[in-house]
């Protein structure tokens, strides 16, 4: 026999012989010893690996010797079981009496005490009701006196109105829910694969996952038609259990104990990742082989035995392509040397999915804030683009700059009016005056030239776009709206040059304007030049009181206003966890742009954009100093505020809760392992030391436990541990036990159910694991009366 499970196996613990006649009558009666062949070819042709006679409260050894015989011949039958199915009267809560059929599944270790299930159930037979009470059922099987899995009956499906007669359930749900969180039953029998999904479902919404494991069994009542039950039975292909166990009672124990470890496909371990079969080490001369399971392999051992350095050697001191410290390095090394070990054959690296020391996942996240983490960078989306909603912001800053830029030139122009001094005389100007004011009449190209200049940005995000991956009707249409923007950019350009001539044209006029003008003012009399200058100062005040009634009709009413954008954030979803990359803020609008604004003002103080002045614009900003000049300033303390509103931020969702926040090593190691275990694609066998650091008792039990389950499935893992949880609630696949006896390397290996003459695995683990022989009664519970460990 195997050490280590390689495949699940097919089982069948209800089928009944001649011997069932008492209830079934003609149905069995062709179910004999001398047909038992008949049996064992339908067996085989179903690929069954154990199987069990079960018939109704009989038992005939006889019956049970031949089949078993089928062991040693050339056929698919690994193991045959003794079995019972009981017909047994519980109570219900109101204290009426139903039968409920048990099937009772014995080891077949003690030949003696198989042999005496038949003597038993003669001398206490079903009573005169056709059924046994529960307690002589009890008294049956303590009379027996052998290890006993039991299985009840659950036809019909948990959730179904209608009860079937001789089903757990018939007794109602309260006593249905104390047989199952008392452990009653090992688990439940159906047959309907259609029965599966309605009782996981049920499961699922009563939270019993876990709670309660289902078989299935044949209930064949004619063998030459099996795995039909009778020939009114319309099924075509009967949907087996598969048990990940080795082929013994224990390991039936193990697996009928263990929903993750039955199955109704063969699916137990990955079939298409790389799979390391043995370890190989070499120790004075003597070559160690240890065969490895395809799914999780745990090493475990005394302190100070090589248990990393076998790990470490096994990947030729390197991790991820990088040497290991030369210290680490050089001590595992010196231990082989002066131990005279040596590991055949290394991984390469395109083998190792991933490889974790000691403490190392710990480290992963305490030297990385979240947005480093290497680990999870590959899982968040790529950062939300914040420049169109950035430049919604910045426009919008621009314009009231602009407004405070017009309104503090219309309230200087004011000031400047008390500051005009007019020279006033009799008379009239005896010579010509020249009215200096003509270059006020030149037209600000400023509007025009930001009209050609966002055009120009929108040209080139648009050509952007285009070379994206958009539909070509997609394309076409931004092609054309290129087409026009640049239409609206000539235009706009053409204006613009219409107004640049013009002024031009003004300028060349002034300028031989101030020519002839300085000419004349070398001829005249100095009072021909006050008269003169009074002429051109009136008409100068004149035309800046035009030119401030007319900035101040052109000047608009400000208000700050941003039409309200949400900012999508990036999601990728991964199973149960929700990666986001989001900027700081989640919507801009005026409320925001208002919020801006009196950060960098001071508190308890307001501006109101009517009466607003340079003054008091420099009086109420936050730490301005009059270096530069204020609205530079203002400007440049608004952007500052909204660089640091529009930075990326990244953030993880689980069961809508934002775990960015209460990141810690016990639950940064939740996310980790989980990622991992959900991680399907990548080929390598996964290597870890110790796990269990720095997680918390609760937190194995809770979600680390269900990790290394899914990832056993997927791929290989080589794992070493002091942690009684990883080792028997695991339910791991391979144990390694490494020890050293007068300086002489030795290991012991197999599945936790493994015992030949050397050593038994549950043992091994018992003796040399702090907490294991809890973990192994909490998990064994009452199936080894008569153990070596006294369980």
């Amino acid at each position: 026999m195997n050490k280590i499970v390689n495949s699940g196996m097919k089982i069948d613990l209800h089928i009944h012989s001649c011997f069932s006649s008492r209830k079934d009558g003609k149905k069995v009666i062709n179910n004999t010893i001398k047909n038992i062949s008949t049996l064992v070819k339908n067996l085989d042709s179903q690929k069954v690996n154990i199987c069990s006679i079960t018939d109704h409260d009989a038992f005939s050894y006889d019956m049970y010797k031949a089949l078993k015989q089928s062991e040693k011949e050339n056929n698919s039958i690994e193991k045959v079981l003794p079995g019972v199915e009981f017909s047994v009267r519980f109570k219900n809560e109101d204290l009426d009496e139903k039968v409920i059929h048990v099937i009772a599944i014995f080891s077949d270790e003690n030949n003696e005490k198989v042999k005496n299930i038949e003597v038993v159930l003669k001398q206490v037979p079903i009573d005169e009701n056709g059924s046994y009470s529960e307690e002589k059922f009890l008294e049956v099987l303590r009379e027996i006196n052998i290890d006993t899995i039991l299985i009840a009956h659950q036809k019909n499906t948990l959730s179904s109105h209608n009860q079937r007669k001789n089903d757990a359930n018939s007794l109602g749900n309260n006593k249905f829910l104390e047989f199952v969180y008392t452990d009653y039953f090992e688990a439940f029998e159906f047959k309907n694969k259609r029965n599966e999904i309605l009782n996981k479902n049920f499961l699922l919404q009563e939270n019993l996952e876990g709670n309660v494991r289902f078989v299935t069994g044949t209930d064949c009542h004619d063998w030459t038609i099996y795995p039909k039950e009778n020939r009114s039975d319309s099924i075509t292909e009967f949907p087996y259990t598969y048990a990940k166990c080795l082929p013994t009672f224990k390991g039936l124990v193990m697996a009928i104990t263990d929903s993750s470890r039955l199955k109704m496909v063969n699916s137990f371990f990955n079939a298409d990742k790389f799979v390391l079969e043995n370890i190989k080490i070499k120790n004075n001369e003597r070559i160690i082989e240890i065969p490895l399971s395809k799914g999780i392999n745990v090493i475990i051992g005394d302190n100070s035995v090589g248990k990393s350095m076998i790990i470490h050697a096994l990947s030729n001191f390197e991790k991820s392509g990088m040497l290991l410290p030369s210290n680490v390095k050089s001590g595992y090394k010196k231990y082989m040397k002066d131990n005279n070990i040596k590991i055949i054959e290394q991984l390469t690296q395109d083998n190792i999915f991933g490889f974790d020391m000691q403490g190392e996942v710990r480290d992963k996240f305490e030297k990385n804030n979240l947005n480093a983490t290497e680990f999870l960078s590959k899982y968040f989306p790529e950062e939300v683009n914040p420049k169109p909603y950035k430049s919604v912001v910045e426009n919008e800053i621009d314009r009231m700059i602009d407004y405070l830029t017009k309104k503090f030139k219309i309230d200087s122009e004011i000031q400047q009016l008390h500051k005009f001094n007019i020279f006033v005389t009799e008379g009239t100007p005896e010579s010509i005056s020249f009215i200096d004011n003509l270059r006020t009449i030149k037209s600000d190209t400023k509007d025009i030239d930001n009209i050609i200049s966002k055009l120009k940005e929108l040209e080139i995000l648009l050509k952007q776009l285009r070379r994206l991956k958009l539909d070509d009707s997609d394309k076409e249409y931004i092609s054309s709206q290129i087409d026009k923007a640049k239409e609206l950019e000539l235009k706009y350009e053409n204006r613009a040059n219409d107004v640049k001539r013009e002024n031009d044209y003004i300028e060349k006029v002034a300028k031989v304007i101030d020519k002839i003008s300085k000419l004349h003012d070398q001829s005249i009399s100095d009072k021909q030049k006050k008269e003169t200058a009074f002429l051109a100062n009136s008409t100068e005040l004149a035309n800046r009181i035009i030119n401030i009634i007319r900035l101040k009709k052109e000047l608009p009413n400000y208000v700050p206003c941003i039409e309200e954008i949400k900012i999508s954030p990036q999601c990728n979803m991964v199973h149960e966890y929700e990666f986001i990359s989001k900027l700081k803020i989640d919507e801009i609008n005026t409320k925001y742009f208002v919020s801006c604004i009196k950060k960098v003002i001071k508190s308890k103080t307001e501006i109101d954009w009517k009466t607003i002045t340079e003054s008091k614009l420099k009086e109420i900003l936050l730490r301005y100093d009059g270096s530069i000049p204020v609205l530079q300033f203002f400007k440049e303390a608004l952007f500052s505020v909204i660089e640091n509103d529009f930075q990326s931020k990244q953030t993880i969702i689980n069961c809508g809760m934002d775990k960015s926040i209460e990141l810690s090593s016990g639950f940064n190691a939740q996310i980790y392992f989980e990622l991992l275990s959900y991680e399907k694609t990548k080929d390598g066998i996964y290597i870890i030391d110790q796990p269990e650091d720095n997680v918390s008792q609760k937190s194995i039990k809770t979600y680390l436990l269900d990790c290394f389950r899914a990832m056993g499935e997927n791929r290989q893992v080589i794992m070493v541990t002091h942690n009684p949880q990883f080792i028997v609630n695991l339910d791991v696949d391979n144990i390694i036990y490494i020890s050293k006896e007068a300086g002489i390397f030795k290991v012991q290996s197999g599945a936790l159910e493994f015992v030949c003459d050397e050593y038994d695995v549950l043992d091994i683990v018992v003796n040399n694991i702090d907490g294991g022989l809890d973990s192994i009664k909490k998990r064994w519970k009452r199936y080894e009366k008569n153990n070596k460990t006294g369980l």
